[in-house]
């Protein structure tokens, strides 16, 4: 492979003319020119940026970076291969070569490209922003920064940063206003007993400063040992986890204050 590629030079070497060096410094100049172009368009677009929230903005200015370097790498790829072109030498076998090397590489980068497409995607696709309250590993969190390779997100429970590879894209939750909550009682509990004792915890749960609003959905499913009923509120994702845990508490009371009991996981079984 070595011999190839030496011969390739020498042969270009061999073959250099004037003209050849005119017409390589023309692409290299019309490159040149296409970046400095694009770089000045996405520069006024960035000044030209329209919002009033900063962290909108933010995401916005991350979004169009992103963009940028990847145009510049294609326009320095393509301004190559022309010089390259250009110069008598194969372009044919030199793109088979660097995608053979690309492939040996991308086996020891692998991790690395993926947490780069995945910034792609995010960058892109708007995956979620700065400011976005997001699940991982069971923790709430806040977005507070992401570049193409890691995402920083602030935990609610002790404010400690997590770095997250972009790889793991996919275990990372935007969360909603929305909070379902499968409440298991008893079978022997009449329904109707059941519904507007739940109503009542519902109009509770709605004077917790924070909740937007609650509902009683109704039966979700029979268990083995429980029925499931299923109670839905709404609050700021940023402020979820503390109104969690003050919404469990309000259902406990309420539970409490009407002499109901949370069933046990139980299994019944009868003998002759």
């Amino acid at each position: 492979m070595n011999q190839d590629i030496l011969q390739i030079f020498t042969k270009a070497i061999n073959q250099f003319s004037v003209s050849r060096l005119i017409y390589s410094l023309i692409a290299i100049l019309l490159a040149a020119a296409a970046i400095l172009s694009v770089r000045y368009a996405f520069k006024r677009r960035k000044n030209h940026l329209d919002s009033s929230d900063d962290i909108e903005r933010l995401r916005k200015v991350h979004g169009l970076k992103t963009i940028y370097r990847i145009i510049k790498i294609g326009i320095i790829f393509v301004c190559i291969l022309a010089v390259l072109q250009i110069n008598g030498i194969n372009i044919t076998s030199i793109v088979m070569l660097i995608g053979i090397l690309l492939a040996v590489v991308a086996v020891g980068v692998k991790d690395m490209l993926q947490d780069f497409f995945s910034g792609v995607i995010i960058s892109v696709d708007e995956y979620f922003k700065v400011g976005d309250a997001v699940e991982f590993d069971g923790r709430d969190g806040i977005v507070i920064a992401f570049n193409l390779r890691t995402t920083k997100i602030e935990l609610l429970d002790d404010r400690s940063i997590l770095a997250v590879s972009n790889r793991n894209l996919n275990k990372i939750r935007k969360l909603t206003h929305l909070v379902d909550i499968d409440l298991p009682l008893s079978y022997d509990l009449d329904r109707r007993e059941a519904f507007s004792v739940l109503e009542g915890i519902c109009d509770n749960i709605r004077a917790i400063e924070g909740v937007e609003s609650c509902e009683l959905k109704g039966t979700q499913s029979f268990n083995e040992s429980a029925i499931i009923y299923k109670l839905r509120f709404f609050c700021e994702p940023n402020n979820r986890p503390d109104i969690r845990r003050e919404v469990n508490k309000t259902i406990q009371d309420g539970l409490a204050e009407a002499g109901i009991k949370i069933p046990y996981n139980q299994l019944d079984i009868h003998t002759k």
